[in-house]
């Protein structure tokens, strides 16, 4: 089966970096990969009122500059001469989170592959407007988040975080053994409960994830008397694994609205090392 992979890029470095990274990551793979730009106009309050009478002007220079930007990609690609792959380029005048569930929903990606933040972004460790808004809307799809530091290697050991407490949807985790295969890569099961203590929830849910990791090399792990973020950072620096993958619970009405912290935040900022968002069932 062909692997549908969508590339969102607002034309930064670090856009173009994970565009990178997923076709050498999928080199041997044969990919369709579709290479999303958005454009919208932001309107406040009464500036609203425009979206009824559409600026002809903004949207034409915008849809011209997406266009050019999306060739200059295609130009950029000619590089790399691979002939598994296959590129797509879609420009859309929309928001972004609302193109990709449009097209995922024709085209069912089997992964969403951005940078961690766009040219728009503060620097600094924190990951991106837009890259934590889709972790909120796009709920159907892994997402691999790529920083602009990370240097392609094929992952050797994979890290995958988890309380137990939530249970992984079975499409998705196989997307994470596919990783892993890639490169014969370990998994690293990360946890901060002892076994022994482990609800007969948690228990459960860890043995459905030792159900669908069967095939590949994995090992359970557990550190105690420390925060997630502190423990994740320390293993992975000590380990000098390739990447991280951790189970993107649905967030709460308050987490939309941008009360609390997503998943994500609450494991840090990862300058150096891919992450890859699974979806709680």
């Amino acid at each position: 089966m062909e692997n549908r992979i969508l590339l969102p890029t607002d034309f930064s470095k670090n856009s173009w970096n994970a565009i990178q990274y997923a076709i050498k990551l999928f080199e041997n793979k044969k990919c369709s990969f579709y290479i999303l730009h958005t454009y919208s106009k932001e309107t406040h309050g009464l500036d609203s009122l425009t979206l009824l009478d559409p600026d002809e002007a903004f949207n034409k220079m915008s849809e011209l500059k997406s266009r050019q930007g999306l060739g200059n990609i295609l130009v950029r690609l000619s590089k790399f001469q691979n002939k598994n792959h296959q590129f797509h380029v879609v420009s859309e005048s929309t928001l972004l989170s609302n193109a990709i569930k449009t097209l995922n929903k024709e085209l069912r990606f089997k992964m969403i592959v951005m940078g961690a933040k766009g040219m728009t972004n503060q620097k600094g460790e924190t990951y991106g407007k837009q890259t934590l808004d889709i972790l909120k809307q796009i709920r159907k799809c892994p997402v691999l988040i790529v920083p602009t530091k990370v240097d392609f290697n094929y992952p050797k050991e994979i890290v995958l975080s988890t309380n137990f407490n939530t249970k992984i949807n079975v499409s998705e985790i196989k997307y994470l053994v596919d990783i892993a295969k890639l490169s014969n890569a370990s998994i690293q099961v990360l946890s901060l409960t002892a076994p022994h203590k482990l609800t007969f929830n948690q228990k459960r849910n860890k043995v459905f994830i030792r159900k669908q990791l069967k095939d590949v090399a994995h090992k359970f792990n557990s550190l105690r008397n420390v925060n997630m973020a502190i423990a994740l950072s320390c293993f992975v620096e000590i380990r000098e694994s390739n990447m991280i993958s951790y189970i993107d619970r649905k967030p709460s009405f308050w987490e939309r609205l941008g009360f609390g912290k997503l998943s994500l935040r609450k494991l840090g900022y990862y300058a150096n090392v891919p992450v890859l968002a699974l979806h709680a069932k």
